[in-house]
């Protein structure tokens, strides 16, 4: 069994050749998303961009250039062992939405993130998601990556309200990966989240994923692995109610590259969230069993500790608590 089963844990892998370190191939540093393997659920390739002439770019290249054949590799033998892979488009996806949609045959593109940073209207994204699900059916996978502030009528870059898009096409949308950084937001105390999930008439926490800087390099509002940790594991106890794996055992981060705690072993992220995860769900499985005992077990109660501001584990404790 998977330590993630149950929950999401996905990635932004942007940078697929980090040139501070030495050179492993023809093209720089090759940074490969294989050790991720066992570890996530979702990869979500950044960024798609289709220009005016009708091109399209990865970043700066063509996605089918020497540039990427190894990452291309790579990407197609994670999907075979489960990981989902999603590419972030930001523009042009209505305008252009033929060349988009012959590139998620090409490359057998399990989904599409959109990444709505301009004024939009909704009929666009109302329009494009019911094309999309059209075109490659039930299965495909639709998220969107507004700013968290956006989840509850805040600050939102994208142009349309996501509640009212939520109340048009929720069942057309897998989930949201709500941005909490950049001054819109933060995971670290849980708060915002819980806000989130509770406004107007709520949102399911299986729907809302969310998404962490893994460096203070890569942008404002960063908050390390162990406050991540920290209030992941909180959030999934606070909603136990709703699991197996719910809430704030789904989120993903940007960028895969530069991920701390250890930058030259950037899957070391993804490696503390499921070993958390994977910690939290045993204890509460134990919790399960324990509950299924016929004897009286009135005299144990449960309590939570905390080892060293990282892993919560449940603990069984005889006697009473005050």
């Amino acid at each position: 069994m998977s330590a993630i089963e149950g929950h999401r844990v996905a990635v932004y892998y942007q940078t697929q050749y980090d040139n501070s370190l030495p050179s492993n191939s023809a093209f720089g540093h090759y940074v490969s998303p294989l050790p991720l393997l066992g570890l996530i659920t979702h990869l979500f390739l950044a960024a798609f961009h289709i220009n005016t002439d009708k091109s399209v770019h990865l970043n700066d290249n063509l996605p089918e250039a020497p540039f990427f054949t190894q990452m291309w590799q790579d990407l197609g033998q994670m999907q075979d062992q489960g990981v989902k892979l999603l590419p972030l488009t930001t523009d042009n996806f209505d305008t252009y939405y033929p060349i988009l949609a012959n590139y998620i045959t090409e490359f057998n593109l399990d989904g599409m993130d959109l990444d709505v940073e301009q004024s939009t209207s909704l009929s666009v994204i109302t329009n494009l998601i019911t094309r999309l699900k059209s075109d490659f059916g039930a299965d495909f996978i639709i998220t969107l990556a507004p700013v968290a502030t956006a989840m509850t009528e805040g600050s939102n870059l994208s142009g349309f309200d996501y509640i009212t898009l939520e109340q048009q096409m929720g069942s057309q949308i897998s989930w949201y990966n709500a941005q909490f950084y950049s001054g819109f937001g933060t995971l670290f105390p849980d708060t915002q989240y819980i806000d989130i999930i509770n406004f107007g008439s709520g949102l399911d926490p299986n729907r809302l994923v969310a998404s962490v800087l893994t460096s203070p390099a890569n942008g404002d509002g960063y908050v390390s692995p162990d406050e991540v940790v920290s209030s992941v594991q909180d959030l999934l106890r606070a909603t136990a109610s709703t699991l197996e794996g719910s809430t704030g055992g789904h989120f993903c981060y940007t960028d895969y590259f530069n991920s701390n705690p250890n930058s030259t072993e950037p899957w070391l992220w993804a490696q503390m969230m499921s070993d958390a995860m994977a910690s939290l769900k045993e204890a509460k499985a134990n919790v399960k069993a324990a509950d299924r005992e016929p004897h009286d077990r009135s005299h144990v109660t449960q309590t939570v500790t905390r080892d060293r501001g990282k892993f919560y584990t449940v603990v069984p404790t005889t006697g009473r608590i005050n």
